[in-house]
């Protein structure tokens, strides 16, 4: 008697009809994890088709192509990031790290791509993942250009945006939305979640190959430090000390350590070595970069003061100081560090009301940028500012300033000379009559400002800048961006 369709060999599968569809299933070996049998399945219209579908899974099978869990990937990305607390724990990485992978495949990885089952990956992973770094390369809440308006809870500084607006009352926070493109770090922090998943599930042995390995990355952003100059800073930290002298004594540590943010928020009393001139900073992105940075007489005179302020505020609820308390702190007895959001708002605000456009870590471009101009070895620039490598303090930070190309074309030509009739002292003469039209710095930072946070094209930075009061032809804006070379939107994030 012949066999019927349901009696077919494991090894070759088995379909049975399920009501008016046929269900295929094929065995695939015994997933890791569980320790049970592991199947194949699919259902099919038709036999014909079941048939040509039990081949191919017979055939995954066979070239041990075929994954060995039916699991979601939103299951893998959150065992993955479960996997990880462990290298928190030893010092590997970094906790505020892991939380920023955590809020990245919450509000993107796992909404576009959660849904889909292990099994899948192979047929829809790559071209999904593309699909969302096209969309996030257009708006970063890839509204599709759906979304008038963002809204947010009231009171909360760090909350999302809110997609359910059941019992919502619009407040102050909840504004216009504006399409803005995420930033080339942010993608490639998203890619990375994708990519960490994908190559643990292929370690452990529950997919046959890493299909990430085909997703083509978004291209990383060159490096465009913005640091401000030596008469900004001036102006910054004399609106901090006019602000409060514990903010002052903050905003000059981070100018004069180099640190981010993070490490000088992070930073306790028993850090300072009031001795011997030093304060530590414990490093809060990359292991290994914890160091001790040497002060100068004025800088420890500041936090000589702050500590005198500190110890009058315990006094008074009747505390000593135990070197526990934090140098930024909000609190009355200093227990707790203060908010970081709050640290680059006040920053920004500061700057703002000075008409300078900055941002905390900009203190950190120009630490570095003013050291290497002023002769600096580059090593010694690299471990004050907690870099393991050289490389990257020269190729990120350390971008030139006007007074040492001033100085480079000085050398070149300080023993050559011109022939005597040539070589005559000219008249000074005024040239801006002849370049009435040329665009001031303040606003070519702006062009390149809305340029590489938007992706705009030069008629809508136009049109923007003209709502601003600015008025600027098209073409200017296209040969800013240009000499900037921002003119390719590859230059800016390539999401294709």
């Amino acid at each position: 008697m012949a066999k019927t369709a349901s009696q077919t060999p494991r090894a070759s599968g088995s379909i049975r009809r399920r009501g008016t569809s046929f269900q295929i299933r094929v065995y695939a070996g015994i997933n890791p994890e569980t320790g049970e049998p592991h199947y194949l399945t699919a259902t099919r219209p038709d036999m014909k088709a079941a048939k040509t579908e039990r081949d191919r899974l017979v055939g995954l099978v066979a070239s041990k192509r075929a994954p060995l869990t039916n699991g979601r990937f939103e299951h893998a990305i959150r065992q993955w990031l479960d996997s990880r607390e462990a290298e928190v724990e030893a010092g590997e990485l970094a906790a505020g790290t892991l939380r920023h992978y955590r809020q990245l495949a919450e509000d993107h990885v796992i909404p576009a791509l959660g849904s889909i089952t292990v099994g899948s990956l192979d047929q829809l992973l790559v071209q999904a993942a593309e699909r969302l770094y096209a969309q996030l390369g257009k708006c970063r809440l890839r509204c599709g250009g759906r979304l008038p308006k963002e809204h947010y809870a009231a009171g909360q500084g760090n909350s999302r945006i809110l997609r359910d607006l059941t019992g919502h009352k619009c407040g102050k926070r909840c504004k216009p939305h504006e399409c803005a493109r995420a930033s080339a770090s942010i993608l490639r922090k998203i890619h990375g979640v994708i990519t960490g998943t994908c190559s643990t599930l292929h370690r452990w042995g529950l997919i046959p190959s890493d299909t990430s390995k085909r997703i083509k990355a978004p291209k990383a952003a060159k490096p465009r430090p913005s640091a401000p100059t030596s008469a900004e800073v001036g102006k910054l930290i004399k609106v901090a000390f006019e602000q409060d002298a514990d903010w002052g004594t903050v905003v000059w540590l981070l100018l004069v350590t180099g640190a981010r943010r993070s490490e000088i928020a992070s930073a306790q009393l028993q850090d300072v070595d009031f001795d011997r001139h030093l304060v530590f900073i414990d490093s809060t992105k990359v292991e290994g970069t914890s160091r001790w940075v040497a002060l100068d007489d004025l800088t420890m005179a500041l936090l000589i003061a702050h500590r005198e302020r500190i110890a009058e505020r315990l006094s008074v609820a009747g505390l000593a100081i135990t070197g526990e308390e934090y140098l930024y702190s909000y609190k009355a007895d200093h227990s707790a560090p203060g908010s970081l959001s709050y640290f680059s708002h006040r920053f920004s605000d500061m700057g703002v009301a000075i008409g300078i456009d900055t941002h905390p870590h900009a203190m950190r471009h120009y630490a570095a940028t003013e050291l290497v101009a002023g002769g600096v070895d580059i090593v010694s620039v690299a471990r004050r500012l907690g870099h393991k490598s050289p490389s990257t303090t020269s190729d990120i930070y350390a971008s030139w300033r006007p007074e040492a190309d001033n100085r480079a074309v000085s050398i070149l030509t300080s023993s050559l000379s011109l022939p005597s009739h040539l070589n005559q002292t000219r008249a000074e003469r005024d040239f801006a009559a002849e370049q009435s039209g040329r665009t001031t710095p303040e606003i070519e930072r702006r062009i390149c400002e809305l340029r590489t946070r938007t992706g705009w094209g030069p008629k809508r930075i136009q049109d923007h800048l003209a709502a601003e009061a600015i008025s600027i032809a098209e073409s200017t804006v296209w040969k800013v961006l240009q000499r900037h070379g921002l003119n390719t939107s590859k230059e800016i994030i390539d999401v294709r």
